[in-house]
């Protein structure tokens, strides 16, 4: 900003904090992938929107019959069949994060399939002592 007058001039420079939703959050991926649980992880937007406050994220798991949401203030949820999600079942997964001026776009959706439970079709076992089994 400046000014003048028949006196002089004087000049201020003045920085203003733009107050927003934050950017999409980025790098969804699956961390860990086993039979009863999944890792999912991401990184936090490039901007905060300006907040001061602690960002929130919610994390929505869908597929055909499961229309799940999470919400964490971590870059890591961990999901479990108790969550309602089943192993050899395929899910979309979107996040978004949110702050006090808004909701950001959703970050590009990843899909996920929890690993099988390894099943043992099987198995003989032999004793060959009162302490040894034969597998």
């Amino acid at each position: 900003c400046e000014v003048s007058n028949g006196v002089g001039r004087d000049s201020v420079t003045v920085q203003l904090m733009v107050r927003a939703p934050p950017t999409v959050p980025r790098q969804l991926m699956l961390l860990v992938n086993g039979p009863f649980s999944v890792t999912l992880s991401w990184e936090v937007p490039s901007d905060d929107g300006g907040t001061s406050q602690p960002l929130f994220y919610t994390v929505r798991v869908i597929n055909d019959t499961v229309n799940l949401s999470f919400s964490t203030t971590s870059t890591q949820l961990n999901l479990t069949m108790d969550d309602g999600i089943w192993h050899s079942s395929m899910y979309s997964v979107r996040v978004v994060v949110d702050n006090e001026y808004g909701v950001s776009p959703p970050a590009a959706s990843t899909f996920i399939t929890p690993d099988s439970v390894p099943i043992i079709e099987s198995v003989s076992v032999e004793a060959l002592s009162l302490t040894i089994l034969s597998v």
